[in-house]
């Protein structure tokens, strides 16, 4: 079989499963890379309407969408079921190196109304912080949809178990630059978009897991000083912000430093303060928010 008519027959299983009916656990990875790939279309466009959906697909304009972004995307889809159908031939097992590479191909959901619930907290999560896209870009969005996927497959842990699990996601992705919060925040996301399509059960223990996260960051920051800190970079660099929400990033990667999360808060300043990046001013006056909030924090 050629690439040319591998991407004809994985295009087809995208349209296939444009309608997001199908449900229950998928055994057949070029099935569930459509499912990731056809619900990150729904993000995209704001809507779930087959025809819509089909017209994405097609490359025909959605109003409202950014026909970039949606042209990526449907490109990307095609090239995971492609990867899937690969998969499908060679009796490969399916986790998350089906829509992600680079993940190594750890556990996930394969439940497709969860692993839709993961995709839309996930983006979510990734277009209320700027951040995430400045920094990480493409290669962050993948991983934000692999790492949503694999928490809600840690919903049936016992609490304890699945707070240990949060908290290591927690050191390795503060220690890459993603603050603790962050990981909260998404946390919560992910329970809210479970509870919208299933029972409040289906949730488990990742409440426990985003409130555990919480109590450990409000012993050092909490959630007034994470606002002041919005509204102390604000007032000072303005426009000259490097990220919305530098400050409070900034006050959460302080929390990470003292709770033992990380060594130090440097993956996350040395970013904002890149002189490649910002001016030598601007990086100033944002150092200078960050004493202030190292003697406001506990």
């Amino acid at each position: 079989m050629t690439q040319h008519v591998d991407g004809d027959h994985a295009h087809g299983i995208l349209l296939d499963h444009a309608d997001r009916k199908v449900t229950g656990p998928l055994e057949d990875p070029a099935v569930l890379a459509a499912v990731v790939g056809i619900e990150r279309l729904v993000v995209a466009t704001g809507s779930t309407d087959m025809q819509v959906l089909h017209a994405a697909l097609a490359g025909r304009p959605v109003p409202g969408a950014d026909p970039e972004r949606v042209a990526a995307l449907v490109a990307e889809a095609v090239s995971h079921v492609v990867s899937g159908l690969i998969r499908r031939s060679t009796g490969q097992a399916v986790d998350a190196g089906v829509v992600n590479p680079a993940s190594g191909g750890y556990e996930i959901t394969t439940d497709a109304t969860l692993l839709r619930a993961a995709v839309r907290a996930a983006q979510g999560s990734i277009d209320a912080m700027p951040y995430y896209s400045l920094r990480y870009g493409e290669r962050g969005s993948r991983f934000a949809t692999t790492d949503s996927a694999w928490l809600i497959s840690l919903a049936a842990l016992p609490e304890s178990r699945a707070v240990n699990q949060v908290q290591w996601l927690s050191r390795v992705l503060a220690a890459r630059g993603m603050p603790t919060w962050l990981l909260e925040i998404h946390l919560d996301a992910l329970v809210s978009e479970v509870r919208s399509v299933a029972d409040a059960a289906a949730a488990g223990s990742l409440p426990a897991a985003a409130d555990a996260l919480a109590v450990a960051r409000r012993r050092h920051v909490d959630d007034e000083l994470v606002r002041s800190a919005d509204a102390w970079a604000d007032e000072a660099l303005g426009r000259d912000l490097p990220v919305p929400r530098s400050g409070a990033l900034m006050a959460a990667a302080i929390a990470d430093e003292r709770a033992g999360v990380t060594r130090d808060d440097r993956p996350l300043v040395d970013w904002l303060t890149d002189p490649e990046r910002v001016e030598t001013e601007v990086a100033t006056r944002l150092l200078d928010v960050r004493r202030r909030l190292l003697t406001s924090a506990r």
